[in-house]
């Protein structure tokens, strides 16, 4: 996935991303399209990657927790190529950001290791 492409929105807003293809409807209706499909799967995969997390966390038998490791590894990695094609459609766009809006975001997170229990 290449992030670095940079597109103008209609209301003149620089976004990251690719413009929307030509693949995708231009008007979403009540027909399931390539869109609907890739989306269905995106989300399935959320849920079973938290679903597979809590089972190994709670796991006891090793073997078992290897193999629902195994699984929910098969399960990133559907959706990362999931994500990575709608990507590519076009479908996800972010904001492109400012260095001072970069800058004020570091400065937050960074801030938050003051409230970490150990020196870091």
């Amino acid at each position: 996935m290449i992030n670095e492409s940079v597109v103008t929105s209609k209301s003149g807003v620089q976004k990251i991303g690719k413009p929307v293809s030509n693949e995708l409807p231009k008007v979403k209706d009540a027909n399931v399209n390539l869109r609907d499909r890739l989306n269905d799967i995106l989300l399935t995969t959320k849920h079973n990657l938290i679903s597979y997390q809590i089972a190994i966390n709670e796991l006891i038998n090793e073997e078992l927790r290897q193999c629902a490791i195994d699984n929910r590894n098969r399960n990133q990695d559907i959706h990362n190529r999931v994500f990575t094609e709608l990507f590519n459609l076009g479908e996800y766009q972010a904001d492109l950001a400012t260095p001072p809006q970069v800058t004020d975001t570091f400065e937050v997170f960074t801030n938050y290791k003051t409230q970490l229990p150990y020196k870091q």
